[in-house]
């Protein structure tokens, strides 16, 4: 077994509230980090969908990364009604659902376009924000520090 090395004494807990104290001070002044700038983002959202209302389980599906949320024209043909009537109408269902997919499809796939246009411009739109607003508040701090250099020197 090996001897640990002898060397300087390196205070952890110290480096450490040195480093929460920084963070804390930057966090004051209005600086924050990335991962900060992704928790923010996603706030938003949130508080978008709660002020429109939105089901806070769609919310949940559109902050995911994938788009299962979004429409899709190849939809389950079923029905809640006990047998034999049931199978009138799914029979009924499945005859008329081609007829009625030759006015829906194309439209159910363009507002499928348009959705995911809109899902990516907010997304952006909402991250640009939140970074404008990051280097706004870095701008301020370097200015208030400009001006406090300067009223001392």
């Amino acid at each position: 077994m090996q001897e640990p090395a002898e060397g300087p004494f390196v205070d952890v807990a110290a480096i450490m509230q040195k480093l929460r104290d920084q963070i804390a001070e930057r966090r004051r002044r209005g600086l924050i980090t990335f991962e900060e700038s992704e928790r923010l983002e996603r706030q938003r959202f949130r508080s978008y969908g709660e002020r429109g209302k939105i089901d806070p389980d769609l919310l949940e599906a559109l902050l995911h990364p994938s788009h299962d949320w979004n429409l899709a024209v190849d939809y389950l043909v079923r029905t809640r009604r006990r047998p034999p009537l049931s199978w009138l109408i799914l029979l009924a269902k499945h005859v008329v659902r081609p007829f009625v997919r030759l006015y829906t499809d194309h439209l159910l796939n363009r507002q499928a376009q348009i959705n995911l246009y809109v899902h990516y411009f907010l997304a952006d739109t909402v991250r640009d924000v939140i970074r404008l607003q990051i280097e706004v508040a870095e701008l301020r701090d370097r200015c208030e520090r400009l001006e406090a250099e300067r009223a001392r020197g």
